[in-house]
């Protein structure tokens, strides 16, 4: 069911603290709150309007936390998610996912347009690195359907391999690891994947080997606007296996379980401009913190004092050590127009030893 006018204009705000408003407070209202306390700051809770989407939602017999629990205290379409403190604002002068104007896109939260008729065509580009690595040869790619619960689909075609003797690369010097001659983004090509489609991306070590981490990217969708001549053009990314370990450490001096997997992503408007910023959080346990990374997209680390700041203008935030196997709801808040919006939701499903990634662009539109 498509979302009714009572969203209003482009602030699409389907994030519903009436959900479970019996989790806080009892009625409509923001009460007088009493002096301290979680529960002052559950009554205290910025209202944001509920919605067809949210409004079907479930909170997870598993959620933690279930209720509200400060700082979390926003219901963020059945995610518990600190509010955010400061207005959005774009990432401006960055080296992906950027731009020159600062006016912020949330068209796609009141229409993100209808899904289109699926065609098959050819994904091809450069495969990026996050941070380390220097060449991105050797690196498997995979694609699969993604599953309503967040689990891994069937099979897209035939997995593609990088390898060293092929010419077909692109160099790029901006990131702080990468060697004087600049780092070698090794080229793709991937036939046969559907457009209009819930995809995940799924990046690896193609010799079984440590060198690369493996990564499933969600909120892969590829819409039939983009195909030109039968292609499309998409950079995948991948992760050297010490990223980890460097995030983790960074993050507050943590150590990844390889019995438990690692989120991170990103939060974009619908221009898929990164958003400063956003507050995010899950509706499963993880070690610690929701963290945010700095500013310094050359080399990104989390930022401890970033905590309460939320995203900064990279838009990247993380967690570590989350159950696998199960579905995890993934929600994202901001400030826009002095209202809180639901910026994006998602579920997702965590992988031994492995990083889950998603991009967060508002509204998609198999979320009616």
């Amino acid at each position: 069911m498509r979302a009714t006018s009572s969203f209003g204009s482009t602030l699409f705000a389907f994030a519903v603290l009436a959900v479970s408003l019996a989790a806080c407070d009892g009625d409509e209202t923001t009460p007088d709150a009493p002096a301290g306390g979680a529960s002052a700051a559950c009554q205290q809770a910025p209202k944001v309007e509920k919605n067809a989407f949210c409004a079907a939602c479930e909170m997870s017999p598993t959620a933690q936390p279930a209720t509200c629990k400060a700082p979390r205290t926003v219901n963020a379409c059945c995610a518990w998610v600190a509010p955010p403190s400061n207005p959005l604002q774009r990432g401006i002068g960055l080296n992906r996912y950027s731009t020159t104007d600062p006016t912020i896109q949330l068209s796609c939260l009141d229409d993100p347009g209808p899904v289109g008729t699926p065609t098959t065509v050819t994904l091809k580009g450069f495969v990026r690195l996050f941070s380390s690595g220097g060449d991105s040869t050797g690196v498997k790619i995979e694609i699969f359907k993604e599953g309503e619960d967040g689990s891994l689909g069937a099979a897209i075609g035939s997995p593609v391999v990088t390898t060293s003797d092929d010419t077909n690369v692109k160099k790029e010097d901006w990131l702080e690891k990468c060697p004087d001659s600049g780092c070698t983004l090794r080229g793709y090509t991937y036939p046969g994947v559907p457009t209009e489609t819930r995809l995940i991306v799924k990046t690896s070590d193609a010799s079984g080997g440590s060198q690369w981490a493996a990564l499933y990217d969600y909120n892969i969708y590829f819409s039939n606007s983009a195909v030109v001549d039968g292609t499309i053009d998409y950079e995948p990314s991948v992760v050297a296996a010490t990223d980890i370990n460097t995030v983790a450490s960074a993050a507050g001096g943590f150590s990844p379980s390889q019995e438990k997997g690692m989120i991170a992503g990103e939060v974009h408007d619908c221009g898929d401009i990164r958003l400063a910023g956003a507050t995010v959080d899950i509706d499963a346990a993880h070690e610690g913190d929701m963290f945010y990374f700095g500013d310094n997209e050359a080399n990104p680390l989390p930022d401890k004092t970033r905590t309460s700041a939320g995203t900064s203008k990279l838009g990247l935030f993380g967690t570590l050590n989350v159950t696998t196997g199960v579905p995890i709801r993934i929600s994202a808040l901001g400030i826009h127009d002095g209202q809180t919006v639901l910026l994006g939701t998602h579920t997702v499903q965590a992988f031994k030893g492995g990083v889950t990634a998603l991009r967060l662009r508002g509204r998609r539109p198999w979320q009616q």
